[in-house]
């Protein structure tokens, strides 16, 4: 079974990659009402850990959807405020679930997807090659005197 555990992280690895594909396709398709929001507030998520504190910062943007006043938080932190209080930002909103946004231009989230799928086909690949790999028993070493 250990021969196959690189073989099963690669997949898993690369199912997560696909999923954030399909995940932030599927939200592009539905976010296409395009609007200036304004940057209202910045939320900090601490983390702890045997590492340390860490601290994730989530913009709160507000903005107007149709007749409605939307305030909502990004979905997407960083550990250093990406934005300031009253800074202006373009969003895609989704028309049926106001409070579903993207960011127009940002691609923060595609390194992770990309991340994702390259490490999870190289461990795939490489889970491939070690059990296919056949074993060849060791010859116990003569020594002649």
């Amino acid at each position: 079974m250990q021969k196959y555990s690189i073989l099963i992280v690669g997949i898993i690895f690369t199912a997560i990659g696909g999923f954030l594909f399909y995940k932030s396709a599927d939200l592009a398709k539905k976010c296409t009402e395009e609007v200036t929001a304004t940057v209202v507030d910045i939320e900090e998520e601490t983390d702890i850990d045997e590492d340390g504190t860490s601290y994730i910062y989530y913009p709160v943007v507000e903005y107007k959807a149709g007749d409605e006043t939307v305030k909502a938080k990004m979905t997407t932190g960083s550990s250093s405020p990406k934005y300031k209080i009253n800074d202006k930002v373009t969003i895609l909103y989704n028309p049926n679930k106001t409070d579903e946004f993207i960011v127009k231009g940002d691609g923060s989230m595609d390194i992770l997807k990309y991340i994702f799928v390259v490490v999870g086909v190289a461990l795939t690949g490489y889970g491939v090659f070690v059990a296919l790999k056949k074993e060849t028993p060791s010859k116990p070493v003569e020594y002649h005197q």
